[in-house]
Protein backbone atom coordinates (compact mmCIF):
# COMPACT_ATOMS: atom_id res chain seq x y z
CA UNK A 1 0.00 0.00 0.00
CA UNK A 2 1.31 3.20 -0.86
CA UNK A 3 0.26 6.56 1.14
CA UNK A 4 0.80 9.94 0.20
CA UNK A 5 -0.47 11.85 3.67
CA UNK A 6 0.01 16.16 3.43
CA UNK A 7 0.99 17.87 7.18
CA UNK A 8 0.29 14.66 8.79
CA UNK A 9 -1.14 15.70 12.19
CA UNK A 10 -0.75 14.46 15.45
CA UNK A 11 -4.23 16.60 17.22
CA UNK A 12 -3.38 15.68 20.48
CA UNK A 13 -0.16 15.15 22.24
CA UNK A 14 2.25 16.21 25.35
CA UNK A 15 4.89 17.35 23.35
CA UNK A 16 7.69 17.98 26.35
CA UNK A 17 6.48 14.84 28.17
CA UNK A 18 7.52 12.64 24.90
CA UNK A 19 10.71 14.33 24.69
CA UNK A 20 11.03 13.70 28.31
CA UNK A 21 9.64 9.84 28.56
CA UNK A 22 11.85 9.28 24.88
CA UNK A 23 14.82 9.93 27.61
CA UNK A 24 13.43 9.00 31.13
CA UNK A 25 12.49 6.04 32.77
CA UNK A 26 10.28 3.60 31.69
CA UNK A 27 8.35 1.18 33.91
CA UNK A 28 6.09 -0.28 31.95
CA UNK A 29 8.02 -3.70 32.07
CA UNK A 30 8.12 -3.77 36.20
CA UNK A 31 5.49 -7.49 36.83
CA UNK A 32 5.13 -6.42 40.36
CA UNK A 33 5.55 -3.51 42.84
CA UNK A 34 8.93 -4.67 44.17
CA UNK A 35 10.48 -4.93 40.96
CA UNK A 36 11.08 -1.05 41.89
CA UNK A 37 14.03 -2.16 43.47
CA UNK A 38 15.93 -3.81 40.47
CA UNK A 39 15.54 -0.53 38.82
CA UNK A 40 18.86 0.58 36.45
CA UNK A 41 18.76 3.75 37.24
CA UNK A 42 20.56 6.92 35.20
CA UNK A 43 21.46 10.57 36.44
CA UNK A 44 18.96 11.40 33.44
CA UNK A 45 16.44 10.10 35.22
CA UNK A 46 16.68 12.82 37.94
CA UNK A 47 14.78 16.35 38.55
CA UNK A 48 16.80 17.75 41.12
CA UNK A 49 17.16 14.99 43.50
CA UNK A 50 13.33 13.40 42.66
CA UNK A 51 13.69 10.24 40.73
CA UNK A 52 11.23 10.23 37.82
CA UNK A 53 9.38 8.14 36.33
CA UNK A 54 6.57 6.99 33.70
CA UNK A 55 4.18 4.34 32.45
CA UNK A 56 4.12 1.56 35.53
CA UNK A 57 0.45 -0.35 35.07
CA UNK A 58 -0.37 -2.36 38.53
CA UNK A 59 -3.08 -4.57 36.11
CA UNK A 60 -1.88 -8.41 36.94
CA UNK A 61 0.42 -7.16 40.11
CA UNK A 62 0.68 -9.66 42.92
CA UNK A 63 0.95 -6.51 45.69
CA UNK A 64 -0.91 -3.29 45.43
CA UNK A 65 1.64 -0.49 44.69
CA UNK A 66 2.32 1.33 48.27
CA UNK A 67 4.93 4.13 49.56
CA UNK A 68 6.50 1.98 51.25
CA UNK A 69 7.80 0.00 49.02
CA UNK A 70 9.28 2.99 47.54
CA UNK A 71 10.69 4.07 51.04
CA UNK A 72 12.43 0.83 51.11
CA UNK A 73 13.67 1.17 47.92
CA UNK A 74 14.60 4.65 47.96
CA UNK A 75 15.38 5.99 51.08
CA UNK A 76 17.49 8.98 50.21
CA UNK A 77 14.85 10.36 47.82
CA UNK A 78 11.69 11.64 46.94
CA UNK A 79 10.58 9.78 43.96
CA UNK A 80 7.10 10.39 41.45
CA UNK A 81 5.87 7.48 38.99
CA UNK A 82 3.26 8.54 36.98
CA UNK A 83 0.67 5.46 35.86
CA UNK A 84 0.64 4.71 32.25
CA UNK A 85 -2.72 6.51 32.02
CA UNK A 86 -0.91 9.82 33.03
CA UNK A 87 -4.25 10.12 35.61
CA UNK A 88 -2.30 9.00 39.30
CA UNK A 89 0.95 8.52 40.45
CA UNK A 90 2.67 6.73 42.97
CA UNK A 91 4.88 8.66 45.46
CA UNK A 92 7.36 7.82 48.69
CA UNK A 93 6.98 9.30 51.89
CA UNK A 94 9.76 11.87 51.62
CA UNK A 95 7.86 13.08 48.40
CA UNK A 96 4.92 13.12 49.94
CA UNK A 97 6.17 15.62 53.21
CA UNK A 98 7.78 17.55 50.10
CA UNK A 99 4.47 18.02 48.76
CA UNK A 100 2.59 18.61 51.85
CA UNK A 101 -0.09 15.97 50.45
CA UNK A 102 -1.72 13.08 52.65
CA UNK A 103 -1.86 9.93 51.26
CA UNK A 104 -1.99 6.52 53.09
CA UNK A 105 -0.17 4.21 50.55
CA UNK A 106 1.50 7.21 48.52
CA UNK A 107 -1.49 7.51 45.42
CA UNK A 108 -2.31 10.67 44.27
CA UNK A 109 -5.13 10.75 41.46
CA UNK A 110 -6.00 13.20 39.36
CA UNK A 111 -5.82 16.73 40.63
CA UNK A 112 -3.78 16.27 43.52
CA UNK A 113 -1.60 14.02 40.74
CA UNK A 114 -1.55 16.97 38.66
CA UNK A 115 -0.55 19.52 41.39
CA UNK A 116 2.35 17.13 42.47
CA UNK A 117 3.29 17.26 38.64
CA UNK A 118 3.80 20.85 38.14
CA UNK A 119 5.97 21.43 41.91
CA UNK A 120 8.55 19.02 40.78
CA UNK A 121 11.85 20.75 40.30
CA UNK A 122 12.46 22.10 36.74
CA UNK A 123 14.96 20.29 33.93
CA UNK A 124 17.48 22.54 33.31
CA UNK A 125 17.50 24.62 30.16
CA UNK A 126 20.18 22.00 28.36
CA UNK A 127 18.06 19.09 29.37
CA UNK A 128 15.04 20.55 27.70
CA UNK A 129 16.40 21.71 24.97
CA UNK A 130 17.66 17.91 24.67
CA UNK A 131 13.63 16.90 25.71
CA UNK A 132 12.60 19.24 22.73
CA UNK A 133 15.04 17.92 19.83
CA UNK A 134 13.99 13.64 21.22
CA UNK A 135 10.21 14.92 20.53
CA UNK A 136 11.01 16.46 17.07
CA UNK A 137 12.82 13.10 16.43
CA UNK A 138 9.91 10.67 17.62
CA UNK A 139 6.95 12.57 15.57
CA UNK A 140 9.23 12.49 12.51
CA UNK A 141 10.34 9.25 12.32
CA UNK A 142 6.71 8.22 12.65
CA UNK A 143 6.18 10.82 9.67
CA UNK A 144 4.14 13.88 12.52
CA UNK A 145 4.77 17.04 10.68
CA UNK A 146 2.22 19.13 12.38
CA UNK A 147 1.39 18.25 16.25
CA UNK A 148 -1.30 20.42 18.57
CA UNK A 149 0.28 20.01 22.31
CA UNK A 150 -1.89 20.56 25.18
CA UNK A 151 0.59 21.39 27.85
CA UNK A 152 2.42 24.69 27.26
CA UNK A 153 4.19 26.69 29.31
CA UNK A 154 5.87 30.02 29.31
CA UNK A 155 9.24 28.44 29.90
CA UNK A 156 8.41 25.53 26.72
CA UNK A 157 7.27 28.39 24.49
CA UNK A 158 10.55 30.79 24.56
CA UNK A 159 12.33 27.87 24.31
CA UNK A 160 10.32 26.96 20.93
CA UNK A 161 10.71 30.43 19.76
CA UNK A 162 14.39 30.34 20.55
CA UNK A 163 15.16 26.88 18.93
CA UNK A 164 12.82 27.68 15.72
CA UNK A 165 15.02 30.89 14.97
CA UNK A 166 18.19 28.51 14.80
CA UNK A 167 15.90 26.24 12.24
CA UNK A 168 16.08 23.49 14.95
CA UNK A 169 12.59 22.70 15.20
CA UNK A 170 11.27 20.30 12.45
CA UNK A 171 7.40 20.36 13.17
CA UNK A 172 4.70 22.98 12.51
CA UNK A 173 3.33 22.95 16.46
CA UNK A 174 -0.03 24.31 17.94
CA UNK A 175 0.08 24.84 21.90
CA UNK A 176 -2.36 25.20 24.18
CA UNK A 177 -2.24 25.78 27.88
CA UNK A 178 -3.51 23.75 30.58
CA UNK A 179 -5.19 25.46 33.93
CA UNK A 180 -5.65 22.97 37.21
CA UNK A 181 -6.93 25.86 39.14
CA UNK A 182 -9.25 28.22 38.72
CA UNK A 183 -7.07 30.77 41.15
CA UNK A 184 -4.41 30.48 39.03
CA UNK A 185 -6.55 30.66 35.86
CA UNK A 186 -5.99 34.28 35.22
CA UNK A 187 -2.27 34.08 35.48
CA UNK A 188 -2.21 31.13 32.75
CA UNK A 189 -4.99 32.84 30.67
CA UNK A 190 -2.53 35.86 30.30
CA UNK A 191 0.37 33.99 29.77
CA UNK A 192 -1.99 32.68 26.86
CA UNK A 193 -2.71 35.89 25.44
CA UNK A 194 0.82 37.49 25.53
CA UNK A 195 2.40 34.19 23.35
CA UNK A 196 -0.45 34.69 20.83
CA UNK A 197 0.54 37.84 20.36
CA UNK A 198 4.44 36.24 19.35
CA UNK A 199 3.14 33.51 17.06
CA UNK A 200 5.87 32.41 14.60
CA UNK A 201 4.81 30.99 10.97
CA UNK A 202 5.85 27.41 12.39
CA UNK A 203 4.49 27.92 16.19
CA UNK A 204 0.55 28.95 16.98
CA UNK A 205 -0.86 29.86 20.67
CA UNK A 206 -4.56 28.19 20.05
CA UNK A 207 -5.96 28.45 23.79
CA UNK A 208 -6.98 26.92 26.85
CA UNK A 209 -7.68 23.32 27.97
CA UNK A 210 -8.65 21.85 31.43
CA UNK A 211 -9.28 18.34 32.71
CA UNK A 212 -13.13 17.42 33.52
CA UNK A 213 -12.97 14.04 34.47
CA UNK A 214 -10.48 11.36 34.57
CA UNK A 215 -9.17 8.16 32.72
CA UNK A 216 -11.71 4.53 32.68
CA UNK A 217 -8.49 2.74 33.87
CA UNK A 218 -8.43 4.47 37.01
CA UNK A 219 -12.05 4.40 36.92
CA UNK A 220 -12.26 8.02 37.61
CA UNK A 221 -13.92 8.96 34.13
CA UNK A 222 -17.33 10.28 34.80
CA UNK A 223 -20.28 7.83 33.40
CA UNK A 224 -23.81 7.67 33.33
CA UNK A 225 -23.76 4.40 34.84
CA UNK A 226 -22.24 2.79 37.64
CA UNK A 227 -18.97 0.91 36.50
CA UNK A 228 -19.70 -2.39 35.51
CA UNK A 229 -19.28 -4.85 38.83
CA UNK A 230 -18.03 -2.38 40.97
CA UNK A 231 -20.39 -2.55 44.38
CA UNK A 232 -20.10 0.82 45.93
CA UNK A 233 -21.70 2.17 42.58
CA UNK A 234 -19.26 4.69 41.39
CA UNK A 235 -19.72 6.68 38.11
CA UNK A 236 -16.38 8.50 38.27
CA UNK A 237 -15.70 11.68 39.28
CA UNK A 238 -15.42 15.73 37.93
CA UNK A 239 -12.96 18.11 38.62
CA UNK A 240 -14.50 20.89 38.80
CA UNK A 241 -17.84 22.50 38.86
CA UNK A 242 -19.55 23.24 36.07
CA UNK A 243 -20.04 27.60 37.06
CA UNK A 244 -16.03 27.32 37.51
CA UNK A 245 -15.80 25.94 34.18
CA UNK A 246 -18.50 28.58 32.60
CA UNK A 247 -16.19 31.16 33.69
CA UNK A 248 -13.22 29.91 32.03
CA UNK A 249 -15.31 29.59 28.59
CA UNK A 250 -16.31 32.72 28.86
CA UNK A 251 -12.91 34.52 29.29
CA UNK A 252 -11.11 32.25 27.30
CA UNK A 253 -13.41 33.18 23.84
CA UNK A 254 -13.32 36.99 25.30
CA UNK A 255 -9.71 36.60 24.32
CA UNK A 256 -10.02 35.07 21.45
CA UNK A 257 -8.57 31.70 22.45
CA UNK A 258 -9.93 28.18 21.70
CA UNK A 259 -11.63 26.50 25.01
CA UNK A 260 -10.61 22.21 25.15
CA UNK A 261 -11.85 19.81 27.62
CA UNK A 262 -10.69 16.20 28.49
CA UNK A 263 -13.63 14.09 28.79
CA UNK A 264 -13.38 10.51 28.76
CA UNK A 265 -16.85 9.35 30.16
CA UNK A 266 -19.98 9.58 28.80
CA UNK A 267 -21.68 12.17 31.09
CA UNK A 268 -18.37 14.64 31.35
CA UNK A 269 -18.70 14.98 27.90
CA UNK A 270 -22.86 15.50 27.48
CA UNK A 271 -22.18 17.95 30.88
CA UNK A 272 -19.56 20.10 28.60
CA UNK A 273 -21.40 19.93 25.36
CA UNK A 274 -24.76 21.20 27.47
CA UNK A 275 -22.91 23.97 29.26
CA UNK A 276 -21.13 24.89 25.98
CA UNK A 277 -24.28 25.48 24.53
CA UNK A 278 -25.62 27.32 27.63
CA UNK A 279 -22.65 29.99 27.00
CA UNK A 280 -23.12 29.86 23.44
CA UNK A 281 -26.88 31.12 23.87
CA UNK A 282 -25.39 34.21 26.07
CA UNK A 283 -23.60 35.80 23.47
CA UNK A 284 -20.28 34.22 23.64
CA UNK A 285 -18.43 32.80 20.40
CA UNK A 286 -15.99 31.04 20.51
CA UNK A 287 -14.09 26.88 19.55
CA UNK A 288 -14.52 24.09 21.28
CA UNK A 289 -12.45 21.15 21.15
CA UNK A 290 -13.79 17.84 22.95
CA UNK A 291 -10.48 16.03 23.52
CA UNK A 292 -10.28 12.16 23.09
CA UNK A 293 -14.29 12.06 22.85
CA UNK A 294 -13.61 8.31 23.66
CA UNK A 295 -17.84 7.80 24.84
CA UNK A 296 -20.76 9.93 23.46
CA UNK A 297 -24.45 9.19 23.67
CA UNK A 298 -26.69 9.98 20.47
CA UNK A 299 -28.24 12.58 22.18
CA UNK A 300 -24.55 14.42 22.70
CA UNK A 301 -23.24 14.31 19.10
CA UNK A 302 -27.00 15.86 17.73
CA UNK A 303 -26.26 18.74 20.74
CA UNK A 304 -23.14 19.49 19.04
CA UNK A 305 -24.45 20.47 15.44
CA UNK A 306 -24.89 24.07 16.07
CA UNK A 307 -21.21 24.69 17.51
CA UNK A 308 -17.67 25.27 16.40
CA UNK A 309 -16.28 21.97 17.57
CA UNK A 310 -14.18 19.92 16.70
CA UNK A 311 -13.68 16.35 18.40
CA UNK A 312 -10.18 15.09 18.90
CA UNK A 313 -9.99 11.30 18.58
CA UNK A 314 -7.11 8.80 19.39
CA UNK A 315 -7.99 5.19 17.78
CA UNK A 316 -5.16 3.77 19.35
CA UNK A 317 -6.66 3.65 22.50
CA UNK A 318 -8.65 1.30 21.66
CA UNK A 319 -5.77 -1.15 21.30
CA UNK A 320 -5.19 -0.25 24.50
CA UNK A 321 -8.22 -0.71 26.21
CA UNK A 322 -10.19 -3.55 23.97
CA UNK A 323 -8.81 -6.07 26.54
CA UNK A 324 -11.32 -4.76 29.60
CA UNK A 325 -13.60 -2.19 28.19
CA UNK A 326 -16.92 -3.96 27.91
CA UNK A 327 -16.38 -6.00 31.31
CA UNK A 328 -16.00 -2.52 32.90
CA UNK A 329 -18.34 -0.52 30.86
CA UNK A 330 -21.29 -3.07 30.46
CA UNK A 331 -24.34 -1.42 28.58
CA UNK A 332 -22.43 1.79 28.03
CA UNK A 333 -19.93 -0.15 26.12
CA UNK A 334 -22.26 0.75 22.97
CA UNK A 335 -21.48 4.32 23.25
CA UNK A 336 -17.44 4.41 22.51
CA UNK A 337 -15.43 5.14 19.73
CA UNK A 338 -18.30 6.66 17.99
CA UNK A 339 -15.96 8.26 15.41
CA UNK A 340 -18.64 6.86 12.69
CA UNK A 341 -21.49 8.59 14.29
CA UNK A 342 -19.33 11.93 14.20
CA UNK A 343 -18.81 11.44 10.61
CA UNK A 344 -22.56 11.00 9.80
CA UNK A 345 -23.36 13.92 11.77
CA UNK A 346 -20.22 15.96 10.23
CA UNK A 347 -18.84 17.01 13.23
CA UNK A 348 -15.15 17.91 12.21
CA UNK A 349 -12.60 15.43 13.45
CA UNK A 350 -8.59 15.26 14.12
CA UNK A 351 -6.58 12.18 14.62
CA UNK A 352 -3.83 12.00 17.11
CA UNK A 353 -2.12 9.70 19.91
CA UNK A 354 -2.09 11.35 23.06
CA UNK A 355 1.77 10.47 23.28
CA UNK A 356 3.55 9.45 25.45
CA UNK A 357 0.35 8.20 26.93
CA UNK A 358 0.34 6.14 23.57
CA UNK A 359 3.04 6.02 21.36
CA UNK A 360 2.76 8.11 17.97
CA UNK A 361 1.85 5.90 15.46
CA UNK A 362 -0.31 6.85 12.13
CA UNK A 363 -0.07 2.73 11.48
CA UNK A 364 -1.60 2.10 15.12
CA UNK A 365 -4.56 4.18 14.79
CA UNK A 366 -5.37 2.33 11.42
CA UNK A 367 -5.01 -0.92 12.86
CA UNK A 368 -7.68 0.20 15.33
CA UNK A 369 -9.69 1.38 12.28
CA UNK A 370 -9.33 -1.82 11.00
CA UNK A 371 -10.03 -4.10 13.88
CA UNK A 372 -12.63 -2.71 15.78
CA UNK A 373 -15.91 -3.82 13.97
CA UNK A 374 -14.81 -6.95 14.88
CA UNK A 375 -15.85 -6.06 18.56
CA UNK A 376 -18.81 -4.13 17.72
CA UNK A 377 -17.36 -0.70 16.92
CA UNK A 378 -19.19 0.74 14.17
CA UNK A 379 -16.90 1.14 11.17
CA UNK A 380 -15.23 4.19 10.49
CA UNK A 381 -15.91 4.80 6.65
CA UNK A 382 -14.03 8.36 5.86
CA UNK A 383 -10.90 9.22 4.65
CA UNK A 384 -7.91 8.45 7.30
CA UNK A 385 -5.68 10.61 5.65
CA UNK A 386 -7.87 13.52 5.81
CA UNK A 387 -8.61 12.94 9.86
CA UNK A 388 -5.00 12.67 10.12
CA UNK A 389 -4.04 15.80 8.05
CA UNK A 390 -3.56 19.36 9.58
CA UNK A 391 -6.85 21.03 8.49
CA UNK A 392 -5.39 24.14 7.67
CA UNK A 393 -3.39 23.89 3.93
CA UNK A 394 -1.39 27.36 4.96
CA UNK A 395 -0.02 25.84 8.07
CA UNK A 396 4.49 24.41 6.98
CA UNK A 397 1.89 23.67 3.50
CA UNK A 398 4.86 22.11 1.72
CA UNK A 399 4.97 18.89 4.04
CA UNK A 400 3.86 15.18 3.43
CA UNK A 401 4.88 11.74 4.46
CA UNK A 402 5.13 8.85 2.33
CA UNK A 403 4.61 5.59 3.42
CA UNK A 404 4.81 1.95 1.51
CA UNK A 405 4.53 -1.26 2.78
CA UNK A 406 3.66 -0.28 6.08
CA UNK A 407 6.63 1.81 6.41
CA UNK A 408 7.68 5.38 6.01
CA UNK A 409 9.44 6.39 3.37
CA UNK A 410 10.07 10.06 2.75
CA UNK A 411 9.06 12.48 5.14
CA UNK A 412 8.99 16.41 3.89
CA UNK A 413 9.09 19.42 6.65
CA UNK A 414 7.76 22.78 5.21
CA UNK A 415 9.88 22.22 1.86
CA UNK A 416 13.02 20.05 3.77
CA UNK A 417 13.68 16.82 3.09
CA UNK A 418 14.32 15.05 6.38
CA UNK A 419 14.57 11.49 5.07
Amino acid sequence: MFLKIPRLYDSHTHFLATGEFAAGLHLGSLKNANDVSSLQLSPSYFRGDWLVGFGWNEKGWSEEPHKNILDKAFPNNPVFFARMDGHRSWVNSRALDILGATSQDGILIEKDHLRAWEMLPSFSKEQDRHHILSACQVYNKAGFTHVRDMTCSEHLWNLLIEMGEKKEITLAIEENCTTHDLNDFDKTLQSAIQMKKAETTLLRMKGIKLFYDGSLGSQTAFLSKPYNGLPDGTRGMTLWELSEVEEVIKKTWTAGLDFSVHTIGDEAAHQMVQLVRKVSAQGFVGRFNLEHAQMLRPETIQMMKPLHVRCHMQPCHWLSDRVWLKQKLGDLYKHVFPWEALRLAQIPMSFGCDSPIEPPSFWRNKQALEESPQHGIRKFTGDLSQVHSHPDTNFAADSYSVFAEGELKEIVFNGQKLF
